[in-house]
C-alpha cells in the first residue's frame, strides 16, 4: 500500500460522524505528514481547509470537546483556534495541547486583542488578530511548521533529546526588562504586529493589552 493510500485510510478511520469532525480529502501523496486541526465556524474553517488540504491533512470542528478529544487521540501537528467562535474553549484547547507529550503548535485568531492574555497564559504559541487576508494565515501556518520542524531536528541532536520547556514554534516573545504600563509588572509579552514599527503587547498579570514601539 502506498503512502497516499495509508493517509487516506488513516483519515477515513477518523471521519466518524459522532465525533463531529469534518476531514477533507487529503492532498497529493507527496504532501508532508503535517496534520492541522481547524477549530471554528464551519464557513471559515471549510474555506481555509479547501486551500490547506493541498499541502496538509486537515480536520475541522466547531466543538471544543471534540477538539480536545481529537488532540488527545490524534496528535495533530498544529491547531488553529478561532477564539470568536469558541470563546473560553480556546483556553481549554490550548491547555490540552500544551499538556501533550509532544505539544501541537497552537495558533489563535481573534477579533479583539483583549483575548490575548488568557490564551497566552494557557500556552498558545501564536496569535493572529482579525481582520487578516487569508494568505497571511497560510503564511503564518507555514512559518510555524517550518520553525517547529527545525526545533524538532535540533532536539534530536541534543544529548537527552530535549531543549527544556521551550515551545517548538512561537511568534510570541517575552521582554523581561519591559514593564506593563498598567501595573508595572516586568516581563511583558509581544504577540502580534500592528505595523512595521509597532507591536501588540500583553501583561499576563493584570491582563492589560496595548500597542507600543516594536522591539528587536
Amino acid at each position: 500500500m502506498d503512502r497516499g493510500s495509508v493517509a487516506a485510510s488513516h483519515l477515513s478511520s477518523l471521519s466518524q460522524p459522532q465525533l463531529g469532525v469534518r476531514i477533507p480529502t487529503p492532498g497529493p501523496a507527496a504532501a508532508p505528514s503535517y496534520e492541522i486541526l481547524l477549530v471554528g465556524e464551519e464557513s471559515s474553517a471549510s474555506s481555509h481547509a479547501r486551500v490547506l488540504r493541498a499541502s496538509y491533512r486537515v480536520a475541522t470542528t466547531i466543538n471544543t470537546d471534540v477538539a480536545v478529544q481529537y488532540i488527545t487521540k490524534s496528535a495533530p501537528t498544529l491547531v488553529v483556534i478561532e477564539a470568536d467562535a469558541v470563546g473560553d474553549g480556546a483556553k481549554q484547547i490550548c491547555l490540552t495541547a500544551k499538556s501533550a507529550s509532544v505539544p501541537p503548535t497552537t495558533l489563535v485568531t481573534a477579533t479583539h486583542a483583549e483575548a490575548a492574555p488568557e490564551v497566552l497564559k494557557a500556552g498558545c504559541d501564536a496569535i493572529l488578530l482579525k481582520p487578516f487576508a487569508p494568505n497571511l494565515l497560510y503564511s503564518r501556518i507555514g512559518r510555524l511548521l517550518r520553525d517547529r520542524a527545525d526545533r524538532l531536528r535540533a532536539r534530536t541532536r541534543t544529548s537527552n533529546g530535549s531543549n527544556g520547556s521551550e515551545p517548538l514554534a512561537t511568534t510570541n516573545r517575552v521582554w523581561p526588562a519591559t514593564n506593563c504600563p498598567a501595573c508595572d509588572r516586568p516581563g511583558v509579552v509581544s504577540f502580534e504586529f500592528s505595523s512595521h514599527r509597532r507591536a501588540w503587547y500583553a501583561c499576563l498579570g493584570c491582563k492589560a493589552v496595548w500597542i507600543q514601539k516594536r522591539q528587536e
